[in-house]
């Protein structure tokens, strides 16, 4: 029987940190959705990194969609961005895992 990863989002996710998480995770057969602020800069992210491993596995959102349909998030934003991210995702995280990685 195959295992069930979780979907694992990743906040601030397109940086170093939150890229290097992304790829590493996708490769082990995780789902993964890349939030940022900039919707548009974490499909950018996304799809470098699909194009680099040959799969279709990540996703870049928004922030609040992708801790929407994650089970667990993983917030990768420096220090002083921890209260604006974590402030514009707290309504949707009620019952899921919030990992600060930095």
């Amino acid at each position: 029987m195959p295992i069930k990863h979780p979907i694992i989002a990743i906040l601030g996710g397109t940086g170093r940190e939150g890229t290097g998480l992304a790829l590493r995770w996708a490769t082990a057969g995780y789902t993964i959705l890349i939030g940022s602020r900039q919707e548009e800069k974490a499909k950018v992210s996304a799809e470098k990194i699909n194009n680099q491993l040959g799969i279709r596995s990540i996703s870049g959102l928004s922030n609040l969609e992708a801790a929407k349909r994650a089970e667990v998030c993983i917030l990768t934003v420096i220090y002083s961005a921890h209260s604006e991210a974590v402030g514009s995702v707290k309504n949707v995280m009620e019952g899921k895992i919030l990992v600060d990685a930095t």
